[in-house]
């Protein structure tokens, strides 16, 4: 009967821990699933920040050797309009922004050098004032493949839109959209081929500069379909060695270190420098222009910092050649891992020891996070970090909040029921079990326990003498210091009945000498009353003596009563033999039953009396008295 108690307390307590981590899930999941630009603070984008700041800052993490991801990429140079480069006057430049010979002189002299794509990160969306310039910068691009950049715009209702460069410059130059995918404000990424456009558009699909600056310089398409993807978008590999642009400073000229790019220069230098010089900077390579310059509003919110977005043009174009890509895991699989592992935290944190449960727990998460970190530094492979650990950290918090509500009531319920029954020792050795009801045993258990009666000799006479005040003063006096012994010894008050105290020795908890420990709390008992006799003989107060029985045998022990009105007593027949035994004791006697003798005799001295019949038994009742305890 216990342990099918004990059973259906764990099993709900189980059931409820479970269902508190499923909610933990669910919240995690419907995050997960968020789009991209609401909640940004906690859906997919945050995640995609944790893993970057955890690439750029292994050390956190204890990740000891993370690649770079970011070797020298000797395909690939990059021209800068920076600072020095504005207002040029040995270049020949103006302020921004230049004319379109420029931009001619420039594709001349890379041509030259044998540079084999020149790709520009500027949007030639009007035609020049002087048509000249436009004629002489489509001239430049017939003697070296060249992309330009435009914008790609997308209409709430979803249609895609785009301002293309002027037809004199589309007749020479190949096309690709530089716009990048910003949901919720950052960077994380560029879709790499947008389909369909609308009629008109050249070709039906537009492609991002850096697909079409790659193909051009591999001369072969990209089979789309072996790069992975977030939502059509070629995730961004975040800058994990370039230094952070604060465009609010307004400082000027800037050195930025561009780790993956293996050649830099400024425009300036590109249309001054020697030829040969230019030679070893461009040849054989692609070549991707564009602006750095602070004054310049051409700047892009990423996971590490504000960068010039040429920076991340070049970064994706780096990405295509190496075929550096981050590959997120597939969404079924992320979800999976959002429900399983709570459940399974929650359900160790259901059956484990609370300190336990929360060492297990940080070490769980710790883990993950470890795990999920690493196979994104080593591997790029995003496996969601923020929406599992998160899950598991929310469903370990509500299942503990759980369970320090149900045992905080379990532990009320426990001392408002044993309180002032049982010593304290008593009440925190139940509290202290795994689970106090079930220790309990609240539905009732056969045990084999000694029942002890005490009962006050001529009570009802002397009450007629004395005033009710008085007579609760002296019986509240007697209580007090008989249940002091009664604790001493391990004995549980079952009830008090008038002038009559019953005690089991021992509940709820058992012990091998509860009759020995029955006969020795009597003895003292009777020497209290002695001692107390005597003081109020002094007081003016009329002293009284105690008849006790006691009897062991098997009883029936557990929670008794109705809903409203319940006690944790002991019945059975030998607690009826008890009460026998008590009422044929006179005042100072100890009166044990033979089954209580047998386990005392070697340690107390007694004598056996007169046998009697008492109600209910054919046999008569051996008894015995108790005279003390033996030397």
């Amino acid at each position: 009967m216990r342990v099918a108690f004990a059973f259906t307390i764990s099993i709900r307590r189980l059931s409820i821990s479970l269902a508190l981590a499923a909610c933990a899930s669910v919240a995690a999941a419907a995050l997960y699933l968020a789009p991209l630009n609401s909640v940004t603070f906690a859906n997919r984008i945050a995640d995609y920040r944790i893993h970057a700041d955890a690439l750029a800052h292994p050390g956190v993490l204890l990740l000891p050797n993370v690649p770079a991801h970011s070797d020298p990429n000797d395909d690939l140079a990059l021209i800068t309009i920076d600072e020095a480069s504005i207002g040029n006057a040995r270049a020949g430049l103006g302020m921004w922004p230049f004319p379109r010979s420029a931009y001619a002189k420039l594709l001349t002299r890379l041509a030259q050098a044998g540079a084999r794509i020149a790709a520009f990160d500027i949007d030639f969306l009007e035609p020049s004032a002087e048509p000249s310039q436009d004629l002489a910068f489509a001239k430049a691009a017939r003697r070296i493949s060249t992309i330009i950049g435009y914008p790609v715009a997308t209409t709430s209702a979803g249609i895609p839109g785009a301002e293309l460069p002027p037809p004199t410059l589309r007749q020479t130059m190949s096309l690709g959209f530089t716009s990048i995918d910003t949901p919720g404000g950052i960077v994380i990424g560029q879709p790499l081929r947008i389909a369909p456009m609308p009629p008109g558009f050249p070709g039906g699909a537009a492609e991002s500069l850096a697909l079409s600056a790659v193909q051009h310089y591999r001369a072969a398409p990209i089979d789309l379909r072996a790069v992975p993807t977030l939502d059509g978008a070629l995730l961004l590999l975040p800058f994990s060695v370039m230094g952070h642009v604060d465009t609010t400073r307004r400082i000027g000229a800037q050195a930025i270190d561009v780790g993956f790019v293996s050649q830099t220069m400024s425009f300036a230098d590109a249309l001054t420098a020697p030829l040969d010089q230019l030679r070893v900077f461009a040849k054989g390579k692609l070549v991707l222009v564009g602006a750095t310059a602070q004054a310049l509003p051409d700047f892009a919110p990423t996971a590490n910092g504000l960068y010039p977005g040429v920076f991340v043009h070049a970064r994706l174009i780096d990405q295509l050649l190496w075929r550096t890509y981050i590959r997120p895991a597939p969404q079924w699989l992320d979800l999976a891992l959002i429900f399983i592992l709570p459940l399974l935290l929650g359900t160790a944190f259901s059956q484990l020891r609370p300190p336990v449960a929360v060492v297990l727990g940080i070490a769980a998460i710790v883990a993950y996070v470890e795990i999920a970190a690493a196979l994104f530094d080593y591997r790029l492979y995003w496996l969601d970090l923020s929406h599992v650990s998160g899950a598991m950290l929310l469903a370990a918090l509500a299942v503990i909040a759980y369970r320090v509500m149900t045992e905080a009531a379990e532990r009320r319920f426990v001392t408002d029921l044993f309180g002032r029954h049982v010593s304290p020792e008593v009440v925190a050795s139940i509290l202290h079990a795994g689970d106090p009801k079930s220790a309990l045993a609240l539905s009732g258990k056969l045990v084999k326990a000694t029942i002890f009666y005490s009962d006050i000799r001529g009570f009802t006479a002397m009450t007629e003498r004395m005033t009710p005040e008085a007579i609760y003063d002296q019986l509240n006096e007697y209580f007090e210091a008989m249940c002091q012994v009664i604790f001493k010894y391990g004995g549980y008050v079952d009830k008090f009945i008038g002038d009559c105290i019953m005690v089991a020795f021992s509940a709820p908890v058992q012990t091998p000498d509860d009759a020995r420990k029955a006969v020795e709390a009597a003895l003292d008992q009777q020497k209290i009353i002695g001692e107390l006799g005597e003081r109020w003989r002094t007081q003016g107060k009329e002293p009284f003596t105690v008849g006790m029985g006691i009897n062991t045998g098997y009883v029936v022990m557990g929670n008794l009563g109705a809903t409203s009105r319940m006690n944790y007593t002991v019945i059975g027949d030998d607690v009826n033999i008890a009460a026998r035994l008590y009422n044929v004791a006179l005042g100072g006697q100890i009166i044990v039953s033979e089954s209580t003798y047998g386990e005392v005799k070697n340690f107390f001295t007694v004598r056996e009396l007169e046998s009697v019949v008492v109600k209910g038994k054919s046999a008569p009742l051996r008894m015995f008295e108790v005279l003390g305890r033996k030397p």
